[in-house]
């Protein structure tokens, strides 16, 4: 009788221990979905905002002869632009699990806003140069835009270099 009782015992604690580990295994698998999808919005929402700053510097150098209103508002967009991208990744450290992003760099960029310092062409151009290579190094031909599949490394990588170029332009 004893041994019944044990054998019962033993029965219901592997059971119990295995339900346990059943439903963490869950709330991890969720948690880890949730963390990649944050990741993937931000690949997303950050690749747009480089596009739209790529689109403003394209818009400012064709039209160079508008008035300075004109000018000044897509002064002031880009920098609104480029300060989304410094927010997205301030987010992104919130975010996304055990990541350090390089936020802090990358808002050196958009701390250049004075572009009387360093000519507006000069700056526009320059800007352009920086962008469109982040936009080269995140773009996916296979998807036609922001490559998916790109790692948080790679990623901090692209940011990095960026923010390599701006620094040895702007300072």
């Amino acid at each position: 009788m004893r041994k019944q009782v044990r054998s019962k015992s033993v029965i219901w604690v592997v059971v119990v221990l295995a339900m346990f580990l059943i439903g963490t295994s869950m709330l991890l698998y969720q948690e880890q979905q949730a963390d990649e999808q944050a990741y993937q919005r931000l690949l997303n929402h950050f690749y747009m905002e480089v596009e739209k700053s790529l689109h403003i510097t394209s818009l400012i150098s064709e039209n160079d002869t508008a008035d300075d209103a004109y000018m000044d508002r897509l002064f002031i967009n880009l920098e609104v632009s480029l300060n989304n991208m410094t927010t997205l990744l301030d987010f992104a450290e919130i975010a996304v699990d055990d990541t350090n992003f390089p936020n802090g760099d990358f808002a050196v960029i958009a701390a250049y806003t004075d572009v009387d310092d360093y000519g507006k062409e000069a700056y526009v151009v320059h800007l352009q140069e920086i962008l469109m290579g982040v936009k080269s190094a995140m773009y996916s031909e296979e998807h036609n835009q922001e490559d998916p599949n790109l790692t948080t490394e790679a990623f901090n990588t692209i940011v990095k270099e960026a923010t390599d170029q701006a620094s040895a332009f702007f300072n």
